[in-house]
């Protein structure tokens, strides 16, 4: 499965207003939990991970400020109209084994359930 890589920028500020200027400037707030490691905030560039979207990725090498993460999208937060995305929560996926599982519930990628 390929891996998409998402630059990331380091949030300092947060609430609903942040957050609003930060979509405003072409940015989408994101988290990172997982692995009891420490949640860590930071925003993705929009038209690059609209971009990854478009191609169904489901791995990501997230590029944070101490290094690169291997993740996966937890969930996506959109308005109430479903067309513009508020917020993106990634979970860490060291071993790539929550991508493949999402690939193939959603039989892409070359995967294929194993239901009948």
């Amino acid at each position: 499965m390929e891996t998409f890589n998402l630059k990331t920028a380091a949030r300092t500020d947060f609430g609903g207003k942040q957050a609003s200027q930060l979509r405003n400037s072409g940015r989408y707030p994101a988290t990172l939990v997982g692995a009891g490691q420490p949640t860590v905030q930071f925003s993705v560039d929009a038209a690059e991970f609209d971009a990854a979207v478009r191609i169904s990725a489901r791995s990501y090498d997230l590029v944070l400020d101490g290094g690169a993460e291997k993740a996966a999208i937890q969930e996506v937060q959109f308005d109430a109209m479903g067309d513009k995305v508020l917020q993106i929560d990634f979970i860490r996926d060291a071993d790539g084994a929550l991508a493949v599982a999402r690939a193939t519930h959603f039989e892409d990628k070359g995967y294929e359930s194993n239901e009948d």
